[in-house]
């Protein structure tokens, strides 16, 4: 009987003791939560602000959610375990604040990297930023770990006074509403998500990635099996206007303005999708000779692997991972804009057609363009000729040729010699500037990823470049270049635009003694590719990264230089709209 008592005595005591752990943990959680997103209110100040009245409700009712959320889960899955496991409220009350200090610490640690680099935090980033090559960026992220005391301080002082006032906290009737609005929120923010998502509205949509964990609910399928959404319609509006969840742009930074009417020139773009290896270029005798009066760029980069983000990179002159962007604000480009003020007459022939996003929502939105035709080099080639016979000679003209091509065959090696033989004939090659490049090195594939067995396709961007320049004697640059520099060039020595290149463009001078920057950026859905002389880091949407030799096999010891990663991260978000 004594022991029967003494038993009951023993399991009123554990419950009692659980539940007021329970309880105390409860308002542990709700102060995390304040703390939490006193911190996290930092974000409101880093993204685009939207500009709509429903875009700024969002991101405060998202904020709300999301963190409320984050830190109850937390503790529902973390500590409320343990209440039932540490039977001492002073080692439980010491985890939990041990916990508390090490989520808050990576909290402002995200808060930074994210103000820096546009990323969250991920184990490699962690590694990173706590272990920089540089000494001196090395002491200016440790000193962070200044706030890891002064958070344990506070942490320990709201645990040790919650437990004592335990009771009188109890007795409060604020902590159920305050409870009801966190849940209120959180659901309130997926279920605008939803909306938004399904109905392209982008003052929420591009918020999707602005908070750590965050993954709002789109509920596509859903709405499709309920006929809410068509989903294919929905797809194919994503293709053709960018991703909902890209940011505003400012580009150009600031209105182009030019010292005089430019060189008065001529200009041919020509672009073969594909011109394969350095093996195949130099079978075909069109470009051997073409390269005998030009000047050629032997270490020359495309700015991607399919054709509209290759071409992107030659319009716009900026990282391909701005394609989304571009597409939403239907931008134009700045080289079009800056020949429409110098007066160029404008053919432009392509043997797709001009089917691509690119063209039709941006680049080209302007003009009405003709239905896709068959695929057919030869008549492309054949307009492009009439085209020029027919043109009036009072002023410049700028010529964008399209072909497809195949890499090393003897019908793109006629059809190149076919246009060089036309400029000459009619005596127009002494006053235009010719410029032969391709898309990509596929060798004829269909293929337009980066990683292939976990290599890294380097030489698939490597693509040959020429440019005739009347009066400019054939050479041969080494220097690394890419795409984006041909537009940039074209803007300062062409059409003499008296902004700096920063305003508009990502690239260099193609004919300075040496790059600026040691790097060429480019990427695409979200992916970013650094390419230099000796190496090229990768990095995915989810802020993983590998660094890969010339050979595109992974460095595995290797890991980026922390300050040049900063300013290839401030010139990637340049022209985000702030």
């Amino acid at each position: 009987m004594i022991n029967e008592i003494n038993s009951m005595v023993t399991h009123l005591r554990y419950r009692d003791k659980v539940s007021a752990m329970i309880g105390w943990g409860h308002w542990f959680a709700l102060f995390n939560i304040l703390l939490s997103l006193v911190l996290s209110s930092s974000y409101l100040f880093i993204f685009d602000w939207p500009d709509t009245l429903t875009g700024r409700v969002y991101a405060f009712v998202s904020w709300l959610g999301h963190f409320s959320f984050v830190v109850f889960a937390a503790y529902l899955l973390i500590i409320f375990p343990l209440t039932f496991i540490v039977m001492s409220q002073r080692l439980l009350r010491l985890l939990c604040v041990a916990l508390a200090t090490a989520g808050m610490t990576l909290l402002i640690f995200d808060i930074r990297v994210f103000s820096q680099f546009g990323l969250h935090l991920t184990p490699q980033v962690w590694d990173l930023v706590i272990n920089p090559t540089k000494g001196e960026m090395a002491r200016e992220w440790q000193l962070m770990f200044i706030s890891i005391p002064i958070i344990f301080l506070l942490e320990m002082l709201f645990a040790t006074w919650s437990w004592q006032k335990l009771r009188s906290l109890n007795r409060q009737t604020f902590g159920k509403p305050l409870a009801s609005i966190f849940i209120v929120t959180f659901i309130m923010s997926h279920l605008m998500y939803a909306w938004a998502d399904a109905n392209f509205y982008r003052p929420i949509t591009m918020q999707r990635y602005n908070y750590p964990l965050s993954q709002p609910m789109t509920a596509r399928k859903l709405l499709d099996k309920y006929g809410l959404l068509n989903l294919t319609e929905h797809q194919n509006r994503v293709f053709q206007q960018g991703s909902p969840t890209a940011l505003k742009l400012n580009y150009p930074l600031k209105p182009l303005s030019y010292y005089d009417q430019g060189a008065g020139y001529n200009l041919l773009l020509l672009v073969i999708d594909d011109l394969g290896d350095k093996s195949q270029q130099d079978s075909m005798n069109s470009l051997n000779a073409f390269k005998e009066i030009s000047t050629q760029f032997t270490n020359h980069y495309t700015t991607g692997l399919r054709n509209d983000t290759a071409l992107f990179g030659l319009f716009y002159g900026i990282s391909s991972t701005y394609f989304d962007n571009i597409l939403n604000g239907r931008h134009p480009s700045a080289l079009i804009s800056a020949l429409q003020h110098q007066g160029y007459q404008f053919g432009l022939f392509s043997t797709d057609g001009f089917n691509s996003p690119l063209f039709r929502q941006a680049i080209l939105s302007d003009y009405s363009l003709p239905a896709k035709t068959a695929d057919n080099d030869n008549l492309t080639i054949s307009q492009w000729n009439h085209w020029l016979s027919n043109l009036k000679h009072d002023s410049p003209w700028f010529s964008f040729l399209n072909i497809k091509g195949a890499p090393g065959s003897a019908k793109t090696n006629e059809q190149i010699n076919s246009v060089m033989a036309t400029l000459k004939r009619d005596g127009r090659l002494q006053n235009t500037i010719v410029i032969v490049t391709a898309n990509y090195n596929n060798n004829g594939k269909a293929e337009n990823e980066w990683l292939n067995n976990k290599r890294f396709n380097r030489d698939k961007m490597q693509v040959p470049l020429f440019i005739y320049w009347p009066n400019t004697p054939a050479q041969q640059i080494d220097k690394l270049t890419s795409h984006q520099d041909v537009m940039t060039t074209l803007m300062q020595r062409l059409l003499h635009v008296n902004n700096p290149p920063d305003d508009y463009s990502q690239g260099e001078d193609l004919f300075s003694n040496q790059r600026v920057y040691p790097w060429v950026i480019t990427g695409d859905n979200d992916d970013v590719v650094i390419t230099t002389d000796t190496a090229t880091l990768y990095m995915d949407h989810n802020g993983q990264f590998n660094i890969y030799d010339k050979q595109g096999a992974i460095e595995k010891d290797e890991k980026p230089d922390l300050a040049e990663l900063l300013k290839i991260f401030t010139e990637l978000k340049r022209f985000n709209e702030n």
